[in-house]
């Protein structure tokens, strides 16, 4: 999944839990100082997605996001897989369909006992 969505997806999730204050850490400067609005997005795409960012931030009373080195980032970025992740299971549609007669033929097979010390104890329990 792309690492910007993924930033999107985590802060929604964030959103969706009641979170009201949110520390964002990024190890991409261009997507730090995009969000940040110093540098300007080009590409439509980019731009779509800093639209949803900046309605997804008014949503906290404090958001905050931080430029960070890329070897420390490995718990950030476990975390926006782990996001990325949910969200995709959520969003996951799954397809019940009704049968009107079985897929497959049908046969019915006769289990016989097999006899050891067993059988005598549950026959004297039952009886």
């Amino acid at each position: 999944m792309n690492p910007n969505m993924r930033y999107y997806i985590s802060m929604k999730m964030a959103h969706e839990v009641g979170a009201r204050h949110l520390v964002a850490c990024s190890d991409s400067e261009l997507i730090v100082k995009q969000v940040k609005g110093t540098y300007k997005a080009k590409e439509e795409n980019m731009i779509q997605y800093l639209q949803h960012i900046a309605e997804l931030k008014t949503g906290f009373e404090s958001f905050q996001l931080i430029q960070i080195p890329r070897e420390e980032n490995v718990k950030a970025d476990y975390l926006s897989k782990l996001a990325s992740a949910l969200e995709d299971y959520r969003t996951r549609h799954n397809t019940i369909k009704h049968l009107s007669k079985p897929m497959v033929p049908l046969s019915i097979q006769t289990i016989y006992p097999i006899e050891d010390w067993r059988t005598l104890v549950i026959q004297w329990l039952v009886e």
